[in-house]
């Protein structure tokens, strides 16, 4: 899920080879109930940030079909979690 138009995550699945539809977050609803958008309005008087206003930190959310969250990590620069991380998580879901 992103904040992107759904016209460019169309693309960059395609890009990626994925089959399965990735999510828009236009009005940033779930990104401000999961609390991962950047929305200090200090960050849009800055040039240097103004990028990162309104933008969605990189976050992942492992949820299991109760709704329960079992894993989140969120990340405010562009670090990745490491795969094996996330997968250990999934084993564990029934």
């Amino acid at each position: 899920m992103s904040v992107d138009f759904n016209d460019a995550n169309i693309a960059w699945a395609e890009k990626l080879g994925l089959t399965y539809p990735l999510l828009s977050d236009m009005r940033r609803q779930a990104s401000k109930a999961y609390e991962v958008i950047f929305d200090d309005p200090a960050l849009a008087s800055d040039p240097k940030t103004i990028p990162r206003y309104l933008r969605s930190k990189r976050s992942w959310f492992v949820i299991d079909k109760a709704g329960v969250v079992q894993f989140a990590h969120v990340a405010t620069t562009r670090d990745l979690v490491p795969n094996d991380d996330i997968l250990q998580v999934l084993k564990t879901l029934p």
